[in-house]
């Protein structure tokens, strides 16, 4: 008998290192402030199975809404964020994130390094990347022949024949940012008179547009409703897997990137679980795990070289290598933010 319970002791103690199949004892929560359908369940359960960690997940659907929350909300719970480029700086200025120390997180190595050391973190003090998403237009095939339509301009968004047959995404920096491309040729501007003056393109492209969504806009597309969508490429991977009429189409401007990175808040209670998931999360087969779900532009060499065709001839997930190189890096606007919100509310709003 205590043969027996020996073995079983030794048999449990293995599975906390995981080489058996016993579960470790919950030891805690991490709280993570995340985009919507960013990263599957599947992969917190699995986090969960290995280190005994919880990950409670809230969701956003802009980086204005995630900061919003955080003005509003002085005493949030969140260990973990996953904002994009230009926001790191604003959360640094408003002492929200802490620094983080990437020797505790050792597939911080699997990070391609042309996403390291930007000009929006210098020496990634404070931030590990985890995916980028580009602004891409997905178009349905059939359904844009039929009406008449070619697309090689934002401008083209505005044709009167695309009425009703827009997707948009529901997010004033990626829609103000399009309109400043469409009429002036440069994002990025910090004027309110030169913000307020996309106010007549944005009506226009409103005629166009059936719903404005950021949460999961491709089931407009992937199910025929509508024959155009002015997506992140994520949305247009998931579309282009369940329709083959779908495709990308890039335009003479071009496209919007944002580099999403993991940070961990002032306010995190166990910082030793937020490295520990961080690195969970740039384990190849993990991060593969999550690409074959939500097909993102991949950051992570290591999960890269075991992808399959599913993604990699996928134009929405593995986008266009020139127009990736091409695409303009979404850039921090200081207290001009405000005028982007101002300008896409009143749009929504008359």
């Amino acid at each position: 008998m205590k043969k027996s319970l020996a073995v079983l002791l030794v048999l449990c103690l293995l599975a906390a290192v995981g080489m058996t199949g016993c579960k470790p004892k919950p030891i805690g929560k991490l709280y993570l402030y995340n985009w919507t359908e960013y990263i599957p369940q599947d992969v917190f359960d699995l986090f969960e199975e290995e280190t005994g960690i919880r990950v409670v997940e809230s969701t956003y659907s802009s980086n204005e809404q995630m900061l919003a929350k955080l003005d509003i909300d002085k005493d949030y719970d969140y260990d973990v964020l996953v904002p994009s480029s230009y926001v790191i700086e604003t959360l640094k200025e408003k002492d929200l994130i802490q620094p983080i120390n990437t020797a505790n997180i050792p597939n911080f190595a699997n990070v391609d390094p042309s996403v390291l050391n930007r000009d929006f973190d210098p020496g990634n003090q404070y931030s590990v990347p985890y995916m980028a998403t580009m602004t891409v237009i997905a178009v349905n095939r059939e359904k844009i022949a039929n009406l008449g339509v070619e697309i090689q301009s934002l401008n083209d968004l505005l044709d009167p024949r695309l009425e009703g047959q827009i997707v948009c995404l529901d997010d004033s920096r990626e829609l103000v940012d399009a309109a400043l491309k469409a009429t002036i040729a440069e994002p990025d501007y910090t004027s309110k008179e030169q913000i307020e003056s996309t106010l007549p393109w944005l009506l226009e492209l409103k005629k166009n547009v059936a719903a404005f969504d950021s949460d999961s806009p491709y089931s407009l597309i992937a199910s025929n409703e509508v024959a155009v969508g002015l997506v992140y490429n994520i949305d247009a991977g998931q579309a282009i897997g369940e329709n083959d009429a779908i495709d990308v189409v890039y335009t003479t401007e071009p496209c919007e990137l944002a580099i999403d990175n993991f940070v961990i808040t002032k306010n995190a209670k166990n910082v030793e679980y937020a490295e520990k998931f961080i690195d969970f999360i740039h384990r190849p087969e993990v991060y593969k795990m999550i690409l074959d779900e939500f097909p993102g532009v991949c950051l992570n060499n290591a999960a890269l070289a075991i992808l399959g065709p599913e993604y990699l001839d996928n134009a929405g997930s593995n986008v266009d290598k020139d127009e990736l190189a091409r695409a303009h890096l979404t850039s921090d606007v200081g207290d001009a933010g405000q005028y982007y919100d101002e300008i896409f509310n009143k749009m929504k709003a008359d």
